[in-house]
This record gives C-alpha cells, structure tokens and sequence, in this order.
C-alpha cells in the first residue's frame, strides 16, 4: 500500500516567513528544496537581507554543505558575512528564557567558525487592552509624497533619528553607526510604506517624537512588527506598549484575519512586553553566523 505524503502544516516554518515579511522590495527570495534563499545583490552587507533559511532542522554533518551552498551562491554577491537560520516550535506557554540549544549542532558550528543564537518569534493570539502608561500622542507617519523637504519628508527624518538609539544611549555609542546604510534602509522602508507594505507609527510627547516601530506585511495575510525604539529619557512608561498596541490594533482593523508576529530576545523586554500584550511563542528561529570584517559590517538593519 502506497503511503500517503506528508500534509505540511500551515505554520510551519511560520516563525522563518515572519522574519521575511518585512524585507525590502529589493531583497530576492527564492524556494528550493531544503531551504531559502534570501539575497539582496545591492546590499551584501544587509545581515537579514542575505541569509539561508533552512527548512528543517540540520544535523551537526550538515552544516558544512549548508555552508557551501551559501558561499556558492549568497557568497558570490560579495557578502562578508556568513548567516544559516533554521527554527524549532516553541510551545506556547513556554516561559520567557533562553531556550537550550542542540549542543551536538553548536559544537559543530563553532568548529566551521560559526556562532549560534537564537531569537523567539511571537504570533499575536488575541490583543490584550492595555492599561494605564504615559500620556502620548500616537499617529501614523504618512506615506512619502515625493516632496522632498516637505512636512511629510521632515516626519520621516524625525522618526528616523530615534534609530542611533539602537546603539546605545550616547553619541560615544553613535560613532560607529554607518549612517549610509542606516539612509539606505529607510528608503527600503520608504518605498515599502509607498506600495502600502509598511506603516510606520511615531509616539509623541510635547509635539516632539519619542518613539516609533514599524508594522510591514507581506500582501498575504503575515504581518510582523519591527523596530521599535523608544528614546531613553521616555522609557519605562509604557509607551513601547501603547505604540505596539495601537499598530496592531490598526492593522487588525485593515485586515481582520492577518496574523502578526515579531522577534524578540528570549526572556528580554520586547519578549515579556508582547506577552503581556497577546503575543504567544511561536517558534524558536536558531541563527549560526559569521561575521564579516568590522570595516564590512554596518549597524542594525531597518525595516527586516
């Protein structure tokens, strides 16, 4: 008797598409057989933009010919760095921790010059109203106009600024900030928001912007919420939350049936914020990478 084939749940490697969802309209992604290839040939230095999605679980004996085949193709467009991400399902009560690795897998790793991480990816099961937190004034930042200069063009340079506190706190932690790619991955985010793959959402206190994050989505129903920074003279008043809630909340409006994820660290803030919103673990996405030269490697990307 034949035996049937194997029915693919529909969230499976879900955790993997929520960190593709919000890519740039110039990052190319493409399906083989055992994994996915995202490549952005005009930013070989874009970390998220140039990667192997795997699509199941590799075995320590593996690695290397996933290295391989990312040297032979993603290498070839002049990327520095190396970066193989896989995920493993999370049980959705899991607690907010750093989850325990594949020992056999990350020894393997370390000997092809490797370091392994891991990132959770939450899905939003129900959003919870929030309570209480600071006073703000929470508003969309409307799409480019093309009007260079204009009030619209000065929104979006208001909102970028909060980006250098990624890196910390203080211009000393500015410094090595590459701030041209920092330029060319909001125009990335520009160009998303313009086609209506992105809303960018800005808190204000006083008139001034305090905090922003971005909400992109694919067309196809898987939303995912990204970058949020909030400047720390206004952090710990619960304006993180109420930026997040209010996005998710317009966007459900929009598209009702939508799921929405994010990446959070395990067990850090952003993890524990988005639980106490709704969100609930998805999956565990593992990332075994390399790091390019220091001259190559450019600061956190935007938008994906």
């Amino acid at each position: 008797m034949s035996v049937p084939p194997r029915i693919r749940r529909l969230d499976e490697r879900l955790g993997l598409s929520v960190l593709r969802a919000g890519l740039s309209p110039v990052t190319l992604v493409t399906y083989a057989r055992d994994h996915v290839a995202v490549r952005t040939p005009s930013r070989p230095d874009f970390h998220f933009g140039n990667t192997l999605d795997l699509t199941g679980v590799p075995e320590p004996d593996q690695l290397a010919g996933f290295l391989d085949r990312y040297e032979q193709t993603i290498g070839q467009l002049g990327a520095g760095h190396v970066q193989l991400r896989w995920e493993t399902p999370l049980d959705a009560s899991a607690p907010p921790a750093a989850p325990t690795p594949d020992t056999e897998v990350v020894d393997r790793a370390r000997d092809l010059g490797l370091e392994v991480s891991a990132v959770t990816v939450l899905l939003l099961d129900r959003l919870v109203a929030r309570q209480g937190g600071a006073a703000v004034e929470l508003a969309p930042v409307p799409a480019p106009d093309g009007q260079a200069g204009g009030a619209v063009d000065r929104r979006w340079h208001a909102t970028t600024v909060l980006y250098r506190y990624l890196a910390g706190d203080t211009p000393d932690d500015w410094r090595g900030n590459d701030d041209g790619f920092v330029a060319w991955s909001v125009e990335q985010q520009r160009a998303l928001a313009g086609s209506g793959r992105c809303r960018v959402w800005v808190a204000l206190r006083h008139g001034m912007p305090v905090a922003r994050l971005g909400l992109l989505h694919d067309r196809q129903g898987l939303a995912v919420v990204e970058d949020v920074v909030v400047h720390p003279a206004h952090r710990r008043r619960g304006i993180a939350s109420a930026l997040t809630h209010r996005a998710v909340a317009h966007h459900l409006e929009v598209d009702p049936g939508a799921r929405i994820g994010l990446a959070a660290d395990p067990g850090g803030g952003a993890d524990r914020l988005s639980r106490r919103l709704g969100f609930r673990p998805h999956a565990t996405v593992w990332m075994a990478h390399r790091a390019a030269p220091p001259r190559d490697e450019p600061t956190r990307p935007v938008g994906g």
